[in-house]
């Protein structure tokens, strides 16, 4: 499997909500990169596999997902970059965002050893604030 299928393949895991399989691309030493205000509890870098699982627990927990539409994606070398859009509500104000983002994927060997997103997170940090 090429690196752009492997992410294709990420993608529809994660619309099924199968987290192992999204777990299993990441390396073991994987660094995810997710900007945003310190009081949005799944915002800022988290290192190793612990962390990242941690990460997206905080992320289910806060928001209810929308959509989650990944669009273009693009190759190059070792890295797999995907433009897209998605729509929440955060849980605990009731509040909604609409954001592009993207989100930049580096393989080693195989596995996903880098993740940065890139996204409007002054939007997102609005709807957190009651």
């Amino acid at each position: 499997m090429t690196n752009q299928q492997i992410i294709e393949q990420m993608y529809q895991d994660f619309a099924s909500q199968n987290i192992s399989a999204v777990l299993s691309i990441f390396s073991k030493d994987i660094v995810w990169i997710r900007p945003g205000a310190p009081f949005i509890p799944f915002s800022g870098t988290f290192k190793g596999m612990e962390e990242v699982m941690k990460m997206f627990q905080l992320q289910n927990e806060n928001l209810k997902m929308k959509s989650f539409v990944p669009g273009k994606i693009t190759t190059n070398e070792n890295m797999v970059v995907v433009i897209g859009h998605d729509e929440a509500e955060v849980i605990s104000t009731g509040k909604s965002y609409a954001a592009d983002w993207v989100q930049a994927y580096t393989f080693q060997d195989g596995k996903v050893i880098q993740a940065e997103i890139f996204m409007d997170t002054k939007l997102i940090a609005d709807a957190f604030i009651q």
